[in-house]
């Protein structure tokens, strides 16, 4: 057995150098990106089964009850709003019309159907009451940004982690490279509130003294979550994924925890599909469908940047992917079937999957991270996993808090630098969506419209959104989509300002 464990080693230390000389083939020389999945897989798969033949003697870990300093609430809240401080000046864009109307009308989108979504518009209809500035809505969306980091660290110290551990979690989620269309886009607030209720569910999940209030606690903010996206059904998932044992469920009150949740589940199930289903929302998950959900949701996590075009954002995206590779190589490496950190890593590897997994019909971030809200969640569980994999490979070195910190500091750097550049994409949508509302009013003005069609409105400048929605409200009543009547003038953009179209061959 002792000769197949080494063998087993070697031939995953092997298949680590493939997958890094593929990384190298795919970023440098254009190898097709299969390959390089297939071979991820094939590691993962191979080292999983050298972690469990490999023998260990130390128990499982029990569940944490430390708690994250409260002190680390105002800092993160203040590096938040540090680093996303130039979103402040983005103002409206693409849906963010659209959820203005709607938590204006007083409806909150009664009539929406499958994409009701109340919660986030009550909190746009108070914030709007103060002025109608959109800096306030993104100044929201920053400050729960600030606060899901701190409530991602409290998540890491309750799983058991060190705190130097769980604070790097904390920072790499604050920083990561694919959360600004969640975290910059006003319309995000959909996505980075239902993260809130989501860690604060399962936080709260692990209380102390479980009992009635527990309950109460968990079911409202799991309430909280389902009328802010509807992808927070996955949030039992999620508590049972943290704190789910052998000697947990022997407790009576766990269980009633879960069935209640399950109830609440069912009744928010029923009222949903009154609403009616979208289309293509709930179909039978095939193969296909469940590997493009891991290689998409994971490929996403461990290279978060846009597809590179220059050479220094190649070197960026490589040296990202191998540092991973090293990281989850070491990892198989040295853990053992019973190692108390494997089974914490494994936890947050399966919160990845669960958290991506209600949308698994529609998921897909493209070459321009465009959809990479959908990972919001998700970057919670693989911030704490990469620091748990960092914390692992300098446990053993000397100096080891010195080396971790060092090392911690500088991925957070390089990620605050790609935040930056994202954020730029961002200002220059802004500045798109000016030109165009601009040259619209101009348009209708010239042309003395009592309506107007407007044709080829710009989509999104690489990924950031401008008007793929929202451009009927954002221009006002002279649009045809407004009022319903028949247009007269007939406007396409083209270059940087709409020209006069034919009707029919405006596309």
């Amino acid at each position: 057995m002792r000769r197949w464990r080494a063998a087993l080693s070697a031939l995953v230390c092997l298949i680590a150098a493939r997958v890094a000389w593929l990384e190298w083939s795919y970023y440098f020389r254009g190898v097709p990106r299969y390959r390089l999945e297939s071979a991820a897989i094939a590691l993962v798969a191979v080292g999983s089964i050298a972690l469990f033949l490999r023998p260990g003697d130390r128990p499982a870990a029990t569940t944490g009850r430390a708690r994250m300093p409260l002190i680390w609430l105002p800092i993160l809240v203040v590096a938040s709003m540090c680093i996303y401080g130039p979103a402040l000046r983005l103002g409206l864009l693409s849906d963010d019309y659209v959820l203005r109307a709607m938590a204006q009308s007083g409806a909150f989108g009664a009539g929406s159907g499958w994409f009701f979504r109340p919660l986030p518009l009550v909190l746009w209809r108070l914030v709007l009451a103060l002025g109608n500035s959109a800096v306030p809505l993104h100044a929201l969306n920053i400050l729960l940004h600030g606060l899901n980091a701190f409530l991602v660290g409290t998540l890491g110290v309750r799983l058991g982690m060190r705190a130097e551990p769980a604070l790097a979690g904390a920072a790499l989620f604050l920083t990561f490279p694919a959360a600004p269309e969640a975290v910059a886009w006003a319309s995000g607030l959909h996505d980075v509130l239902m993260t809130t209720m989501a860690l604060g569910a399962v936080i709260a999940a692990n209380d102390e003294h479980p009992g009635v209030w527990r309950t109460a606690g968990v079911l409202g903010l799991f309430t909280l979550g389902l009328a802010s996206k509807e992808t927070a059904i996955c949030i039992p998932v999620l508590i049972a994924i943290c704190w789910a044992s052998p000697q947990r469920m022997q407790h009576l009150r766990d269980w009633r925890l879960y069935i209640t949740l399950v109830v609440v589940l069912g009744g928010y199930g029923l009222g949903r599909m009154s609403l009616g289903i979208r289309e293509g929302y709930l179909v039978w998950p095939s193969r296909y469908f469940l590997k493009q959900l891991v290689t998409n949701a994971f490929g996403t996590l461990v290279s978060p940047f846009r597809t590179p075009t220059s050479p220094s954002a190649r070197w960026l995206a490589f040296v990202s992917v191998v540092a991973v590779t090293l990281l989850v190589t070491h990892a198989l490496l040295a853990w053992h079937r019973r190692d108390p950190t494997f089974h914490r890593a494994a936890r947050l590897t399966i919160w990845v999957l669960a958290a991506v997994a209600p949308v698994f019909s529609y998921f897909y971030v493209n070459a321009v991270l465009e959809g990479s809200r959908y990972v919001y969640l998700a970057e919670c569980g693989w911030a704490l996993l990469i620091a748990a994999l960092l914390c692992a490979l300098t446990d053993r070195v000397p100096r080891r808090s010195l080396v971790f910190a060092c090392v911690v500091w500088i991925a957070v750097l390089a990620c605050t630098i790609t935040v930056e550049r994202e954020l730029g994409t961002w200002r220059r949508a802004a500045v798109l969506r000016d030109r165009v509302l601009t040259e619209a009013h101009l348009s209708i003005g010239r042309g003395r419209c009592a309506a107007a069609r407007f044709a080829d409105v710009p989509d999104s400048v690489d990924g950031a959104y401008v008007f793929r929605n929202g451009f009927a409200e954002a221009v006002g009543s002279s649009t045809e989509q407004a009022t319903g009547v028949q247009p007269d003038c007939f406007f396409k953009w083209s270059g940087d300002s709409f020209v006069p179209s034919v009707p029919g061959k405006s596309q």
